[in-house]
């Protein structure tokens, strides 16, 4: 069981917005990075470029609006999670316009490069479950909601104090872990808003400390 803490070192400030970046490294392979980012009110990212590039947004806290070169917009909250798939290229803007907002950007490098850019989104009337995990995205084929061209699954999970639940496992895939709010206890470790732990096999049960929300991506190992 490997934890990255959250660290100071870890955050990049652009004025209105800050970026904590965790890079999984090479035992995560495709995993290339994973953001929590704080954008203050009226916060915008001007538009810029991806290509050939996974990019999974989550916001578990305030509202974002999601802006692409053409015009077209969504809006995301703790209830719609979007996904990119850039391929041969795309621009967009992100900006707060009602609220501070927190959130989760996860870079995930496709099997395949090239390919028409798509966007795509997941909504729930009532965001994430309560003490279970719900899968949010996987790869073509799967029963996830949202199609990744990678053999990456990524669920979410509001974990209430007092309550324990298992951790997401599939046969050859590693696990990485991050919690976006509060605090949970892994066997005798305490993980705190910005830690994230990891391992190539399954990890322990989790159980809340205080009320939590966390992701879960679940890699393919490498063979």
């Amino acid at each position: 069981m490997n934890i990255l803490r959250a660290q100071r070192d870890q955050l990049f400030e652009y004025g209105p917005f800050t970026i904590r970046r965790q890079r999984p490294g090479e035992a995560f392979g495709p995993l290339a990075i994973v953001d929590q980012m704080t954008l203050q009110l009226d916060a915008t990212i001007p538009l810029h470029s991806h290509q050939d590039s996974e990019i999974f947004s989550y916001v578990w806290r305030g509202s974002l609006l999601h802006s692409s070169e053409q015009g077209e917009t969504h809006s995301l909250n703790a209830k719609r999670a979007l996904l990119l798939s850039a391929g041969s290229g795309m621009r967009f803007a992100e900006s707060a316009p009602f609220i501070e907002t927190e959130m989760l950007q996860a870079t995930i490098n496709p099997a395949q490069t090239g390919g028409e850019p798509q966007v795509n989104t997941f909504t729930r009337a009532d965001g994430a479950a309560v003490n279970a995990w719900t899968l949010l995205a996987g790869p073509h084929g799967s029963e996830a909601p949202l199609a990744l061209n990678q053999a990456v699954y990524i669920y979410d999970l509001k974990l209430e104090r007092g309550k324990q639940v298992d951790v997401p496992q599939r046969e050859g895939f590693s696990s990485w872990i991050t919690v976006l709010d509060g605090i949970v206890r892994m066997e005798n470790e305490r993980l705190h808003k910005g830690d994230s732990v990891s391992d190539n096999k399954a990890l322990p049960a989790l159980m809340g400390e205080r009320d939590a929300t966390l992701i879960a991506f679940l890699v393919q190992k490498s063979l």
